[in-house]
């Protein structure tokens, strides 16, 4: 439920001014409470990453976990800095945020907002004045393996951390979807544009099987770490 940060990998077309986002590399996060900046290491790590992928570091994302995915001041501080270091000889650079589980939003998909930062100052004088993109998905199919081992790493990643989302709990007091079904419901749309959907419900199958495999074995090993905890000790002969 805390913020996550990472970069985005992907093309500029300045012909037909579209930016195509083609990969999300995760961060580090040097967070503090509910705002969160990007580990300087592991940015370089996943700027080298994507660039072994043929991506250029085409703008960051970070999530807005249970709110709104409108910038804040600080959002548009960071944006408008980021975008003057990667922008330099012309390059577009976009700052993406996600919104999964909004308390506004009662539906099982996530919200997202892409935005750049102009040169016009607010009326007030206090900020520079962001403006949104058109979003549309793109109609290639994923690299379906590439995913696969990316969701095990992210939640081999966080599955420990304290503000790790609960995925058996329901994700909205709305609705009957647990945290993991509304995931996997959010894909599912996703895929249903990108693929038949035999195949989308085949992997999202797999996804599904992943979390319920790492979450059951912690399970485990909570329970004998509680069994082990509670033997008594032998009594004195």
């Amino acid at each position: 439920m805390a913020e996550v940060i990472g970069l985005l990998g992907g093309r500029y077309s300045e012909a037909d001014r579209i930016v195509e986002i083609c990969a999300a590399e995760p961060c580090n996060s040097l967070s503090t409470g509910l705002q969160c900046e990007m580990d300087p290491v592991s940015q370089t790590q996943a700027s080298e990453t994507l660039a072994v992928r043929g991506y250029s570091v085409i703008g960051w994302y970070h999530s807005h976990p249970a709110f709104d995915p409108n910038p804040s001041i600080r959002d548009i501080d960071t944006q408008a800095k980021y975008q003057s270091y990667f922008s330099r000889g012309g390059a577009m650079f976009i700052g993406m945020i996600i919104s999964p589980y909004n308390r506004n939003n009662p539906l099982p998909y996530s919200q997202i907002t892409c935005l750049v930062i102009s040169d016009e100052i607010s009326s007030d004088g206090s900020y520079r004045l962001p403006y949104k993109f058109e979003v549309h998905q793109m109609l290639e199919e994923p690299q379906w393996e590439l995913v696969f081992e990316k969701t095990r790493w992210i939640i081999e990643k966080y599955r420990l951390s304290h503000s790790s989302v609960p995925m058996d709990k329901i994700f909205h007091r709305d609705s009957d979807l647990t945290c993991l079904q509304k995931l996997l419901e959010c894909m599912r749309k996703t895929l249903g544009k990108v693929t038949n959907c035999f195949i989308a419900e085949e992997f999202l199958t797999q996804i599904e099987n992943l979390f319920l495999s790492s979450y059951k074995s912690e399970k485990q090993n909570n329970t004998a770490e509680e069994n082990k905890n509670t033997c008594p000790n032998e009594l004195p002969m």
